[in-house]
């Protein structure tokens, strides 16, 4: 493994590395710092808000047009970061997956754009979705190893695409759905941003590390806005369908990447499942919560789009925790689960893992739920003392 790390510093593009890059990162700071406050001064002005519901842990008047500078700033980053790459040698099928993937990317900004100002439905976004995956992998990015999951290796492209395409889609809703409380959606794509970039760099795969880095750059000042500002001063916004949309295509797009690639070209004394492991587990909190959704939701004969409030961070609130407390505990949970798998994998079955994970997840879900049924059950006894 020590050789490993050194050929990895001694291959890597260090000029790139510290000019290129934190040129990117600090760019796409700025273009969101400008661009966030003209959006919500102009949300004000034309009364575009997110409306308070059941479901919504919001009060008060809150744009939620933050995700229209995601997609603007991460472009113009890129673009101006690959003209000073323009030497380093491009592979044609790098090539073919940016712009397939910028396509795509921009199907699904478009979309949430729409969706945040007039209201969309799932039966029209979801085909768009599948439309963008399929880009996606039209470029030649797709799974064609599950590296021994469920006893599979090699795959042919007849099942690697289709799984693919409903990959993406699964990613892209994991996003969009979890973002339901302040900074939480950010947060995890702030976490997952950071572990690709890493990973790209590493690789040598700059052209990926610089749209990892860009992603990163839009979502910090974001987090900053979402968290910790305000309705009553205008400083608050929400991420909306255009963000999310945006970030889970992107992050799909990267674990894809990374799990085709890594095991190939990055020696860490690993097995070669590693890098597919690594590609994942960093995605694991939001695709396990929407996986849970959608079987809890058909199982109980409603619509897998239908909204409810069964959420991990819904969950996390009805225990009595703050939006902050429960937004830091899932962001933990996913840290902890990406650190343990990966320092698993090369040592322990895939499956193994994996069935590992389910069943922390779905213990931990059971724990959630009794505690919300005894708090339940003491409030209802409380309130029939009360009126006795």
């Amino acid at each position: 493994m020590i050789d490993g790390l050194r050929e990895i510093f001694e291959t890597m593009n260090w000029d790139l590395v510290l000019t290129v890059l934190p040129m990117t990162f600090f760019l796409c700071v700025l273009l969101t710092v400008i661009a966030l406050p003209e959006v919500i001064r102009i949300a004000f002005k034309k009364q575009l808000f997110d409306v308070p519901d059941y479901r919504k842990v919001h009060t008060g008047q809150v744009p939620r047009l933050g995700g229209a500078t995601f997609l603007p700033g991460i472009m113009i980053a890129a673009c101006l970061a690959f003209g000073f790459m323009i030497e380093i040698p491009l592979p044609e099928t790098t090539r073919a997956e940016i712009l397939f993937g910028s396509a795509g990317a921009l199907f699904l900004y478009m979309t949430g754009v729409t969706d945040d100002l007039v209201g969309l439905s799932y039966r029209i976004k979801f085909p768009i979705q599948i439309i963008a995956a399929f880009l996606l992998c039209a470029s030649g990015l797709w799974i064609d190893n599950f590296h021994g999951l469920l006893g599979i290796y090699q795959i042919h492209p007849a099942i690697g695409i289709p799984f693919s395409i409903v990959l993406v889609v699964l990613i892209i809703n994991a996003i969009n759905l979890i973002d339901g409380i302040d900074g939480l959606a950010s947060g995890l794509c702030i976490l997952m941003t950071t572990v690709f970039a890493v990973l790209f760099i590493k690789s040598g795969l700059y052209r990926y590390a610089v749209l990892a880095v860009a992603a990163l750059g839009v979502l910090l000042p974001f987090y900053i806005y979402n968290v910790y500002g305000t309705s009553e001063k205008r400083t608050k916004i929400f991420m909306g369908d255009a963000g999310s949309l945006t970030m889970g295509y992107m992050v799909s797009a990267f674990a894809i990447k990374a799990a085709t690639f890594a095991e190939k070209h990055v020696d860490l004394g690993a097995d070669e499942e590693f890098g597919f492991i690594y590609a994942f587990a960093i995605l694991i909190v939001p695709v396990l919560d929407v996986v849970r959704l959608f079987c809890h939701r058909i199982l109980h004969h409603r619509s897998p789009f239908e909204p409810d409030r069964c959420h991990i961070h819904h969950k996390f609130l009805a225990i009595g925790l703050t939006i902050g407390q429960a937004r830091h505990i899932i962001i933990g949970i996913s840290l902890v689960f990406f650190l343990v798998n990966i320092c698993l994998a090369g040592h322990v079955n895939i499956n193994i893992i994996l069935a590992g994970d389910v069943v922390l997840w779905t213990l931990m879900h059971i724990f959630i739920s009794r505690r919300i049924h005894v708090l339940q059950e003491h409030h209802a006894d409380c309130a029939k003392n009360y009126l006795e």
